[in-house]
């Protein structure tokens, strides 16, 4: 939250969002985990594997996570740079 404009409402949903999709990213992890990369898939009579679909969301999942980190490294960036201005005026 220190790098960002508290007094902008979009960037404290992105924050908000990068938060939500962690929790979500590790509720997937737990679901891959107890019930395995492949599931067991009944149908009738026939019975057959299947990737789990939670591992196809935490693909989407970790790109979005991707994306956002895009525009938090801005950011950590520009409060590198305004720090470094800041820094030198005392020099």
């Amino acid at each position: 939250m220190g790098i960002i404009n508290q007094n902008s409402a979009s960037e404290i949903e992105k924050v908000e969002r990068y938060c939500s999709l962690v929790r979500i990213s590790k509720n997937l992890d737990k679901s891959i985990s107890s019930d395995g990369t492949m599931i067991r898939i009944m149908n009738g009579n026939q019975e057959f594997l299947k990737p789990n679909p939670a591992i196809a969301e935490k693909v989407k999942i970790n790109a979005a996570l991707i994306k956002l980190d895009e525009f938090f490294e801005g950011k950590r960036a520009q409060k590198s740079s305004n720090n470094e201005l800041d820094f030198g005026e005392f020099t």
